[in-house]
């Protein structure tokens, strides 16, 4: 049965490594390429440079959360002959996984259809519903949502962290230092939301991509092995 838990967890990477490329660097490049929304100054603006090629990442997004569940579950099945504080640990990991998984699949829906239509459909009354769940808008409900999940996820991979300690001590450490990461990001957005979108936030984006496609490849050699 193990290797059956394996091949979920390798499949889980595989599709969380689409996910992360296509929804984070390629994403962010094929938007900033193609159909770039301008710096956020109001709603009829955001309206007025709305393209459906701005909601690409985060249909690609899916494949990012759908993955994160599988290797979450993945790793939880194939612990049932490990300490029961290992076991446990899983298991929190996975229902912190779904967790994550719900709030940023809320917001997706938010981006690819409530917004979509708020901006196509657009009139002055519209406004402060655009200005509240669109994530061009930096002091949007959305942003607040998105850190507050992918904190969670943070979380979520702390806890996987001690089935690896024996196993892989690259794994076991990213996992850590994602958590760490992920919580920090979300005192710094309490803190002052505004960072998000500016140079030194879009420069972190990148590095946490970096360090979680990273995190997927050896993820994928350390189940296929």
């Amino acid at each position: 049965m193990q290797n059956n838990y394996h091949r979920l967890i390798a499949l889980g990477t595989l599709v969380g490594l689409a996910g992360y490329v296509l929804s984070g660097p390629a994403g962010f490049l094929l938007v900033r390429l193609t159909q770039p929304q301008p710096v956020w100054v109001s709603p009829a603006v955001f309206a007025e440079n709305y393209h459906v090629v701005q909601d690409m990442p985060y249909y690609f997004g899916l494949l990012l959360i759908g993955g994160m569940l599988m290797l979450a579950a993945g790793l939880f099945l194939n612990a049932q002959d490990e300490p029961v504080k290992i076991r446990f640990h899983l298991l929190l990991a996975l229902m912190w996984t779904t967790f994550f998984a719900a709030l940023i699949f809320f917001n997706y829906v938010c981006q690819t259809t409530f917004v979509r239509h708020l901006a196509l459909n657009y009139r002055a009354e519209h406004d402060p519903l655009i200005a509240t769940f669109s994530m061009a808008n930096p002091m949007s409900l959305a942003w607040a949502v998105e850190m507050w999940g992918y904190g969670v996820l943070g979380v979520a991979t702390w806890l996987m962290s001690g089935y690896f300690q024996t196993r892989n001590k690259a794994i076991y450490w990213l996992l850590i230092a994602n958590g760490v990461v992920s919580v920090l990001t979300v005192v710094l957005t309490v803190i002052d939301m505004k960072w998000l979108l500016t140079p030194p936030g879009v420069a972190g984006y990148f590095i946490w991509n970096v360090l979680m496609i990273t995190l997927m490849v050896l993820l994928y050699r350390y189940s296929r092995r």
